[in-house]
C-alpha cells in the first residue's frame, strides 16, 4: 500500500496503535488494514466526523474528538479551510514555512493528554504524532514509557524537537530513528543513541532550512 511505513515491521496482528493528529485517516486507514486496534485523535471538528464516517462500522477502530496538551482543558485551534492538515493549537507554526498560509477560521477544541488516552484505552505498542508544531506539549502530557512514538520535526523549530527529545530520555527512551520528509523507511539500519540522533539532527538542519521528517523513539 502506498502509505506503508516500515514501522508496520514492529507491529503485530492486535497491537494498539495511537493515531495522533489523525486529520483523514489515511494512516489508520493502513494500521486497520495490518490488523491494528487504532484510536484516532482528531479535534477539527469536519475532519473528526469524517473519522467517523469511514471507521464508524469498524470495531478496531475509536475516534477521539480532542487534542491532546499538557493539561485538559479547552484552547482555540487555528483552522486552515485550504489545507486542513495545517491547522494548529500552536501560535508559532505560523511563522516558519507556512507562513503564508490562511488560516480563515478557529475552532475552541477539548484539551485532553496521552496519560488520560493510555488510561482509558490502554498502552499503544505505538504512538504517532502529528500536530503541527504541538508536538512538546503533547508529550509534556505523558508520564511513562509506553511504546514505539514518532513525532513530526521541521528544521525551523528544532529546538522544540530537542525538547520532545529530552522529555522521552526523561520517560526511558533509549534508541532513535528518522524518517525524513515521506520517506517509507528508517534512516538507519541501526537504532541511534539520543546523542548521535541530537547530532545528525542539527547539523542537518543547519544546512537544509527546509529539512523535515519523523522522529521514532523505541
Amino acid at each position: 500500500m502506498a502509505n506503508e511505513h516500515e514501522v508496520l515491521k514492529l507491529l503485530n496482528p492486535g497491537d494498539l496503535v495511537f493515531d495522533i493528529g489523525a486529520n483523514l485517516g489515511d494512516k489508520a486507514a493502513v494500521f486497520l488494514a495490518h490488523k491494528a486496534r487504532v484510536v484516532c485523535v482528531e479535534p477539527q471538528p469536519e475532519m473528526a466526523a469524517r473519522l467517523r464516517q469511514r471507521f464508524g462500522g469498524q470495531l478496531d477502530a475509536a475516534v477521539v474528538e480532542k487534542a491532546l496538551g499538557e493539561l485538559p482543558g479547552r484552547m482555540t485551534m487555528n483552522i486552515c479551510s485550504e489545507s486542513p492538515v495545517l491547522s494548529t493549537l500552536a501560535e508559532h507554526w505560523k511563522t516558519g514555512r507556512f507562513a503564508n498560509v490562511v488560516w480563515d477560521k478557529t475552532a475552541e477544541v477539548e484539551i485532553s493528554t496521552l496519560d488520560a488516552l493510555v488510561a482509558e484505552y490502554g498502552v499503544p505498542r505505538y504512538c504517532k504524532i502529528d500536530v503541527e508544531g504541538y508536538e512538546s506539549n503533547v508529550i509534556q502530557g505523558l508520564n511513562s514509557k509506553i511504546g514505539i512514538l514518532s513525532f513530526e520535526f521541521t528544521a525551523e523549530f528544532m529546538p522544540r524537537s530537542m525538547e520532545v527529545i529530552e522529555r522521552l530520555i526523561c520517560l526511558g527512551y533509549k534508541e532513535f530513528n528518522l524518517s525524513l520528509g515521506e520517506q517509507k523507511n528508517f534512516q538507519f539500519q541501526q537504532w541511534l543513541p539520543f546523542y548521535q540522533l541530537i547530532q545528525i539532527l542539527c547539523n542537518s538542519a543547519s544546512s537544509e532550512s527546509l529539512l523535515w521528517g519523523d522522529v521514532y523513539a523505541r
